[in-house]
Protein backbone atom coordinates (compact mmCIF):
# COMPACT_ATOMS: atom_id res chain seq x y z
CA UNK A 1 0.00 0.00 0.00
CA UNK A 2 1.36 3.37 -1.02
CA UNK A 3 1.82 5.92 1.76
CA UNK A 4 1.32 8.92 -0.57
CA UNK A 5 -2.55 8.86 -0.56
CA UNK A 6 -2.52 8.42 3.21
CA UNK A 7 -0.17 11.33 3.67
CA UNK A 8 -2.25 13.47 1.30
CA UNK A 9 -5.43 12.64 3.23
CA UNK A 10 -3.79 13.57 6.52
CA UNK A 11 -2.58 16.82 5.05
CA UNK A 12 -6.09 17.67 3.85
CA UNK A 13 -7.55 16.90 7.27
CA UNK A 14 -4.99 19.07 9.01
CA UNK A 15 -5.53 21.86 6.51
CA UNK A 16 -9.31 21.73 6.91
CA UNK A 17 -9.01 21.87 10.67
CA UNK A 18 -6.73 24.91 10.78
CA UNK A 19 -8.12 28.43 11.23
CA UNK A 20 -6.53 31.11 9.06
CA UNK A 21 -5.04 34.00 10.99
CA UNK A 22 -7.05 37.19 10.78
CA UNK A 23 -5.26 40.23 9.39
CA UNK A 24 -4.35 42.88 11.98
CA UNK A 25 -6.66 45.85 12.36
CA UNK A 26 -5.66 48.94 10.42
CA UNK A 27 -4.48 51.82 12.61
CA UNK A 28 -6.73 54.89 12.84
CA UNK A 29 -6.08 57.66 10.28
CA UNK A 30 -5.23 60.11 13.06
CA UNK A 31 -4.13 59.65 16.65
CA UNK A 32 -2.46 61.54 19.49
CA UNK A 33 -0.32 59.74 22.09
CA UNK A 34 1.02 61.26 25.32
CA UNK A 35 3.98 59.63 27.04
CA UNK A 36 5.90 60.62 30.17
CA UNK A 37 9.19 58.81 30.76
CA UNK A 38 9.28 59.62 34.49
CA UNK A 39 6.09 60.48 36.33
CA UNK A 40 8.11 61.37 39.45
CA UNK A 41 11.10 63.74 39.14
CA UNK A 42 13.41 65.40 41.64
CA UNK A 43 12.78 68.88 42.99
CA UNK A 44 13.66 71.48 40.33
CA UNK A 45 13.92 68.92 37.51
CA UNK A 46 11.65 69.21 34.45
CA UNK A 47 8.93 66.73 33.57
CA UNK A 48 9.55 65.56 29.99
CA UNK A 49 6.37 64.91 28.02
CA UNK A 50 6.38 63.38 24.51
CA UNK A 51 3.32 64.15 22.39
CA UNK A 52 3.20 61.98 19.25
CA UNK A 53 0.82 62.90 16.44
CA UNK A 54 -0.09 60.33 13.77
CA UNK A 55 -1.76 61.48 10.56
CA UNK A 56 -2.70 59.81 7.29
CA UNK A 57 -2.48 61.60 3.95
CA UNK A 58 -5.05 64.37 3.67
CA UNK A 59 -5.59 64.78 7.41
CA UNK A 60 -4.79 67.96 9.37
CA UNK A 61 -4.80 68.33 13.14
CA UNK A 62 -4.98 71.31 15.47
CA UNK A 63 -1.96 71.82 17.77
CA UNK A 64 -1.46 69.19 20.46
CA UNK A 65 0.15 71.10 23.32
CA UNK A 66 0.23 69.78 26.89
CA UNK A 67 -0.92 72.01 29.74
CA UNK A 68 -0.70 71.65 33.51
CA UNK A 69 -1.97 74.20 35.95
CA UNK A 70 0.96 75.74 37.83
CA UNK A 71 3.67 74.48 35.46
CA UNK A 72 5.62 76.32 32.77
CA UNK A 73 5.55 74.51 29.42
CA UNK A 74 8.44 74.86 26.95
CA UNK A 75 8.93 73.05 23.65
CA UNK A 76 12.32 71.32 23.62
CA UNK A 77 12.55 69.38 20.35
CA UNK A 78 10.57 68.03 17.39
CA UNK A 79 11.21 64.69 15.70
CA UNK A 80 9.54 64.28 12.32
CA UNK A 81 7.44 64.06 10.39
CA UNK A 82 8.59 60.51 9.69
CA UNK A 83 6.70 58.25 7.29
CA UNK A 84 5.66 54.98 8.96
CA UNK A 85 3.51 52.81 6.72
CA UNK A 86 0.56 54.83 5.50
CA UNK A 87 0.91 57.53 8.16
CA UNK A 88 3.35 60.20 9.28
CA UNK A 89 4.61 60.43 12.85
CA UNK A 90 5.69 63.65 14.55
CA UNK A 91 6.91 63.60 18.15
CA UNK A 92 7.30 66.83 20.09
CA UNK A 93 9.12 66.79 23.42
CA UNK A 94 8.01 69.35 26.01
CA UNK A 95 9.57 70.32 29.34
CA UNK A 96 7.27 71.23 32.22
CA UNK A 97 8.78 72.95 35.25
CA UNK A 98 7.41 74.35 38.47
CA UNK A 99 7.23 74.09 42.22
CA UNK A 100 7.16 70.79 44.07
CA UNK A 101 3.84 68.99 44.17
CA UNK A 102 1.43 66.76 42.22
CA UNK A 103 0.15 67.90 38.83
CA UNK A 104 -2.22 66.74 36.09
CA UNK A 105 -0.83 67.01 32.55
CA UNK A 106 -3.56 67.33 29.94
CA UNK A 107 -3.55 67.72 26.17
CA UNK A 108 -6.79 69.58 25.32
CA UNK A 109 -9.05 67.99 22.68
CA UNK A 110 -7.39 67.93 19.26
CA UNK A 111 -9.64 68.55 16.26
CA UNK A 112 -8.75 66.57 13.12
CA UNK A 113 -10.17 67.07 9.62
CA UNK A 114 -9.69 64.75 6.67
CA UNK A 115 -10.83 64.08 3.13
CA UNK A 116 -14.51 64.26 2.32
CA UNK A 117 -15.41 66.52 5.28
CA UNK A 118 -14.37 63.84 7.74
CA UNK A 119 -13.71 65.09 11.26
CA UNK A 120 -12.65 63.62 14.58
CA UNK A 121 -12.09 64.92 18.08
CA UNK A 122 -9.17 63.26 19.88
CA UNK A 123 -9.04 63.42 23.67
CA UNK A 124 -5.79 61.95 25.06
CA UNK A 125 -6.00 60.63 28.61
CA UNK A 126 -4.53 62.87 31.34
CA UNK A 127 -1.21 61.96 32.98
CA UNK A 128 -0.50 62.42 36.69
CA UNK A 129 3.03 63.51 37.65
CA UNK A 130 4.86 64.54 40.81
CA UNK A 131 7.74 66.98 41.25
CA UNK A 132 9.97 66.71 44.29
CA UNK A 133 8.25 63.76 45.95
CA UNK A 134 10.28 63.10 49.13
CA UNK A 135 11.72 59.64 49.74
CA UNK A 136 10.16 57.48 52.47
CA UNK A 137 11.15 58.59 55.96
CA UNK A 138 13.79 56.47 57.65
CA UNK A 139 13.29 57.84 61.19
CA UNK A 140 12.71 55.33 63.93
CA UNK A 141 14.85 52.58 62.51
CA UNK A 142 17.27 51.03 64.99
CA UNK A 143 20.70 49.73 64.26
CA UNK A 144 20.76 46.03 63.51
CA UNK A 145 23.10 44.12 65.77
CA UNK A 146 25.61 41.79 64.22
CA UNK A 147 24.29 38.26 64.05
CA UNK A 148 26.61 35.87 65.89
CA UNK A 149 27.97 32.96 63.96
CA UNK A 150 25.99 29.81 64.62
CA UNK A 151 27.70 26.54 65.34
CA UNK A 152 27.45 23.99 62.57
CA UNK A 153 24.59 21.58 63.35
CA UNK A 154 24.95 17.84 62.74
CA UNK A 155 24.14 16.74 59.21
CA UNK A 156 21.64 14.13 60.44
CA UNK A 157 19.61 16.76 62.23
CA UNK A 158 19.57 18.92 59.10
CA UNK A 159 18.21 16.08 56.97
CA UNK A 160 15.58 15.13 59.55
CA UNK A 161 14.49 18.71 60.10
CA UNK A 162 14.27 19.39 56.38
CA UNK A 163 12.11 16.30 55.80
CA UNK A 164 9.70 17.24 58.59
CA UNK A 165 9.56 20.83 57.32
CA UNK A 166 8.70 19.77 53.78
CA UNK A 167 5.97 17.44 55.00
CA UNK A 168 4.57 20.15 57.25
CA UNK A 169 4.50 22.73 54.45
CA UNK A 170 2.76 20.23 52.18
CA UNK A 171 0.03 19.61 54.75
CA UNK A 172 -0.43 23.35 55.30
CA UNK A 173 -0.67 23.95 51.54
CA UNK A 174 -3.33 21.24 51.17
CA UNK A 175 -5.31 22.67 54.07
CA UNK A 176 -5.19 26.19 52.60
CA UNK A 177 -6.40 24.92 49.23
CA UNK A 178 -9.32 23.10 50.85
CA UNK A 179 -10.28 26.17 52.87
CA UNK A 180 -10.04 28.41 49.81
CA UNK A 181 -12.26 26.08 47.79
CA UNK A 182 -14.85 25.92 50.56
CA UNK A 183 -15.23 29.71 50.72
CA UNK A 184 -17.18 31.42 47.93
CA UNK A 185 -15.48 34.34 46.20
CA UNK A 186 -16.69 37.71 47.55
CA UNK A 187 -19.13 39.53 45.31
CA UNK A 188 -17.81 42.76 43.82
CA UNK A 189 -19.37 45.97 45.03
CA UNK A 190 -22.18 47.28 42.81
CA UNK A 191 -21.16 49.95 40.32
CA UNK A 192 -23.32 52.61 41.97
CA UNK A 193 -21.66 51.98 45.36
CA UNK A 194 -18.21 52.29 43.81
CA UNK A 195 -19.22 55.52 42.05
CA UNK A 196 -20.78 57.11 45.13
CA UNK A 197 -17.85 56.15 47.37
CA UNK A 198 -15.26 57.44 44.89
CA UNK A 199 -17.07 60.75 44.40
CA UNK A 200 -17.53 61.28 48.16
CA UNK A 201 -13.80 60.71 48.67
CA UNK A 202 -12.89 63.05 45.81
CA UNK A 203 -15.22 65.77 47.04
CA UNK A 204 -13.70 65.46 50.51
CA UNK A 205 -10.02 65.18 49.61
CA UNK A 206 -9.49 67.05 46.31
CA UNK A 207 -9.25 70.82 46.83
CA UNK A 208 -8.23 71.86 43.31
CA UNK A 209 -11.22 72.48 41.01
CA UNK A 210 -9.40 71.26 37.91
CA UNK A 211 -8.37 67.98 39.55
CA UNK A 212 -11.88 67.55 40.98
CA UNK A 213 -13.36 67.95 37.48
CA UNK A 214 -11.00 65.26 36.20
CA UNK A 215 -12.04 62.99 39.05
CA UNK A 216 -15.76 63.46 38.41
CA UNK A 217 -15.31 62.86 34.69
CA UNK A 218 -13.41 59.61 35.31
CA UNK A 219 -15.83 58.38 38.01
CA UNK A 220 -18.88 59.11 35.84
CA UNK A 221 -17.37 57.47 32.76
CA UNK A 222 -16.27 54.38 34.71
CA UNK A 223 -19.76 54.00 36.16
CA UNK A 224 -21.40 54.25 32.73
CA UNK A 225 -18.94 51.74 31.32
CA UNK A 226 -19.63 49.31 34.18
CA UNK A 227 -23.42 49.38 33.78
CA UNK A 228 -23.66 49.60 29.99
CA UNK A 229 -20.54 47.85 28.66
CA UNK A 230 -19.88 50.79 26.31
CA UNK A 231 -16.15 51.76 26.28
CA UNK A 232 -16.72 55.23 27.68
CA UNK A 233 -13.12 55.73 28.82
CA UNK A 234 -11.82 55.61 25.23
CA UNK A 235 -14.65 57.56 23.54
CA UNK A 236 -15.26 61.27 23.16
CA UNK A 237 -18.04 63.12 24.94
CA UNK A 238 -19.90 63.44 21.64
CA UNK A 239 -19.74 59.69 21.05
CA UNK A 240 -20.90 58.96 24.59
CA UNK A 241 -23.86 61.34 24.34
CA UNK A 242 -24.83 59.78 21.00
CA UNK A 243 -24.69 56.31 22.56
CA UNK A 244 -26.98 57.32 25.42
CA UNK A 245 -29.46 58.80 22.95
CA UNK A 246 -29.52 55.86 20.53
CA UNK A 247 -29.67 53.14 23.21
CA UNK A 248 -32.59 54.83 24.99
CA UNK A 249 -31.20 53.95 28.41
CA UNK A 250 -32.32 57.25 29.94
CA UNK A 251 -35.23 59.61 29.42
CA UNK A 252 -34.73 63.06 27.90
CA UNK A 253 -34.21 64.79 31.25
CA UNK A 254 -31.58 62.30 32.44
CA UNK A 255 -29.78 62.42 29.10
CA UNK A 256 -29.62 66.20 29.49
CA UNK A 257 -28.24 65.77 33.01
CA UNK A 258 -25.58 63.38 31.69
CA UNK A 259 -24.61 65.87 29.02
CA UNK A 260 -24.35 68.67 31.61
CA UNK A 261 -21.91 66.61 33.70
CA UNK A 262 -19.77 65.69 30.70
CA UNK A 263 -19.80 69.16 29.11
CA UNK A 264 -19.17 71.01 32.36
CA UNK A 265 -16.24 68.83 33.37
CA UNK A 266 -14.79 69.16 29.86
CA UNK A 267 -15.04 72.96 29.99
CA UNK A 268 -13.36 73.08 33.39
CA UNK A 269 -10.70 70.52 32.41
CA UNK A 270 -9.71 72.10 29.13
CA UNK A 271 -10.93 75.71 29.13
CA UNK A 272 -10.86 76.47 32.89
CA UNK A 273 -14.54 77.50 32.82
CA UNK A 274 -16.50 76.98 36.02
CA UNK A 275 -15.52 75.78 39.45
CA UNK A 276 -16.48 76.43 43.04
CA UNK A 277 -18.84 74.76 45.50
CA UNK A 278 -22.05 75.80 43.74
CA UNK A 279 -20.70 74.51 40.43
CA UNK A 280 -19.91 71.06 41.84
CA UNK A 281 -23.11 70.95 43.94
CA UNK A 282 -25.18 71.27 40.76
CA UNK A 283 -23.08 68.66 38.92
CA UNK A 284 -23.36 66.32 41.90
CA UNK A 285 -27.16 66.43 41.73
CA UNK A 286 -27.07 65.58 38.02
CA UNK A 287 -24.47 62.85 38.56
CA UNK A 288 -26.39 61.17 41.40
CA UNK A 289 -29.67 61.36 39.48
CA UNK A 290 -28.15 59.39 36.60
CA UNK A 291 -26.55 56.91 39.01
CA UNK A 292 -29.92 56.35 40.70
CA UNK A 293 -31.65 55.82 37.35
CA UNK A 294 -29.13 53.21 36.17
CA UNK A 295 -28.90 51.38 39.53
CA UNK A 296 -31.06 48.57 40.81
CA UNK A 297 -31.66 44.87 40.38
CA UNK A 298 -31.66 45.00 36.57
CA UNK A 299 -28.00 44.85 35.37
CA UNK A 300 -27.09 46.48 32.09
CA UNK A 301 -24.40 45.06 29.83
CA UNK A 302 -23.95 41.99 32.04
CA UNK A 303 -22.51 43.93 35.00
CA UNK A 304 -23.95 43.37 38.43
CA UNK A 305 -25.02 46.86 39.39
Amino acid sequence: MSLRPLALSCGLLVGCGSTPALPPLAPPPVDVEVDVAHTVVESGAPVEVDVTVWASDGWALSPATPVAEGLRVVERSVDGPVVVGDRTRTTTTWELTGADGPYVVVVPPVEARGPGDQSRTLEPAPVFVDIGTPPPALDGLVDVEAIPEAAEPPVAWIVAGGTVGVLGLGLVAVALVLVARSKPAPRPEPAEVVARTAWSAARRDVADDHALALALSQIFRRFLQAVTGFPTLSRTTRELVTFLETEDLLDAELRQRSRRVLDATDRLKFAREGGGDAFFDALEQDFLAVVDALSGPRPLGGTDA
